[in-house]
């Protein structure tokens, strides 16, 4: 009977931490994320939105599928038993062997000259109807392709594989680090400060691109990049990065704008050595897995040099 008891109040007390949890400020931007980019999907769904902004639209859907799976994770990840021991923790562990293995096929298969053909053809296919200046390469002769200087190679291929391989432990780690420490939102805040960057590069540089400085970021690795939405869009996603710091982790907001800019800058980073990598190959996208985005290395460039480095230091000193 006294055992029955205990089970009974083990059981309400986990009831009531797990009530608790959906009221934590991680859950509540998770929800926000997903309501704000839902909305946006089904205002570029109507089809006069969607024949003006076919990319945009293909760009918010995979966002949505993105973050719909890699919030599932995180809250599944999260669950504990009535011992406070976190009994799905390998659901994100899952996901990022499985990301870190797509980005290490993707790569792989640019050194197969047949897989390297195939893609092209995907990538000219799914293209087609937007091919300019800039997506020519798409279409570039494959036997030209495939005359690769093999000290350049390795450089670009060999250094993008180590930072990806370190990419993946790192996230390992992050997770592993911040939930044993009881600081589960410092993974948001990384993934956040990280991606959003991009968002809101894009956005700057659409707004301001050209207004301050004619010359852009770096034209002979990604010409379409500017200064001003480099400078703009990592000031604007550190800022909301330092908001979220505050609420989702132990950080001052000294130190998460420092951590936000550091994932910013080493962002922009990641991002144009992927860049490389692709113009060196010929193509624009390393994958059509992510409709709008490409592969999944155009998607998590922006945490290959970040995500290690904070990985370090946070784990030296907290």
């Amino acid at each position: 009977m006294i055992s029955v008891t205990l089970y009974i109040d083990g059981l309400y007390q986990y009831r009531e931490r797990a009530w608790r949890m959906t009221l934590n400020p991680d859950h509540i931007f998770i929800i926000s994320i997903l309501s704000i980019n839902i909305l946006v999907w089904i205002v570029l769904s109507i089809p006069k939105n969607r024949k003006k902004l076919p990319s945009i639209y293909l760009i918010t859907r995979s966002w949505w599928w993105m973050l719909a799976l890699l919030f599932g994770c995180y809250l599944l990840a999260q669950i504990t038993n009535a011992f406070g021991d976190y009994i799905y923790w390998w659901v994100l562990d899952g996901l990022f062997i499985v990301i870190g293995l797509q980005g290490l096929y993707e790569i792989f298969r640019l050194w197969r000259l047949p897989s390297k053909n195939k893609l092209l053809q995907k990538l000219a296919a799914q293209q087609s109807s937007q091919i300019n200046a800039h997506n020519s390469a798409s279409s570039l002769n494959v036997s030209n392709l495939s005359l690769l200087s093999v000290s350049h190679r390795g450089i670009l291929d060999i250094g993008l594989l180590m930072l990806l391989v370190c990419l993946i432990i790192s996230l390992l780690a992050l997770h592993h680090l911040s939930f044993n420490r009881s600081m589960d939102g410092v993974l948001l805040f990384v993934l956040f400060a990280s991606q959003f960057n991009d968002i809101s590069q894009y956005l700057c540089g659409r707004l301001l691109g050209g207004r301050l400085f004619q010359r852009k970021l770096a034209p002979r690795v990604s010409p379409n990049k500017t200064i001003e939405g480099a400078l703009f869009g990592s000031l604007l996603s550190a800022s909301l990065a330092t908001i979220l710091g505050i609420l989702v982790t132990p950080f001052s907001w000294v130190t998460s704008f420092a951590f936000a800019i550091l994932l910013a800058v080493s962002g922009i980073m990641g991002d144009l050595l992927e860049s490389a990598f692709k113009r060196h190959h010929g193509i624009k996208d390393t994958g059509t897995i992510l409709p709008g985005h490409g592969g999944i290395l155009d998607r998590i460039d922006s945490l290959l040099i970040g995500v290690p480095l904070f990985t370090v230091i946070y784990w030296l000193m907290y």
